[in-house]
């Protein structure tokens, strides 16, 4: 039995306190309490409070792709095609700032009369914005 309280006291002979009353936390900013056991080397930099990360948002939206009148549906075809190539240029150097997603021109559909046949599609994106707070 007495071996069994000398081991229960042992254990709490071991522990260590530590006194936090004389901080001031009442001014502005963050206070960090850092506890070490031993010394603290003096090369060894603070840890640093990290900066919130940016908070992105995604957005959809749509455009239309128009591609220039054609005398044949194959010549109007390739006009749409170079319509798309632009419009994903344009967009990509229009959204530097923000992160393209996906950006997709759609399936063409060409409609119009002989010698002026004109191929067309709804484009659709994502982008992720950074929303400043």
């Amino acid at each position: 039995m007495i071996f069994i309280i000398l081991v229960f006291f042992a254990q709490f002979s071991f522990a260590q306190t530590v006194d936090v009353n004389n901080i001031n936390a009442d001014k502005d900013g963050t206070t960090t309490i850092e506890i070490h056991k031993g010394e603290r080397k003096a090369e060894a930099p603070a840890p640093t409070v990290s900066e919130a990360k940016p908070k992105w948002e995604v957005q959809d939206g749509s455009a239309d792709v128009d591609g220039e009148a054609s005398a044949t549906a194959k010549d109007a075809k390739q006009a749409w095609r170079q319509a798309c190539a632009d419009w994903k240029k344009e967009f990509r150097e229009a959204n530097r700032e923000n992160k393209i997603v996906n950006m997709n021109c759609g399936t063409s559909s060409c409609s119009g009369e002989a010698g002026s046949k004109v191929c067309s599609s709804k484009a659709t994106y994502k982008v992720k914005t950074r929303i400043d707070e």
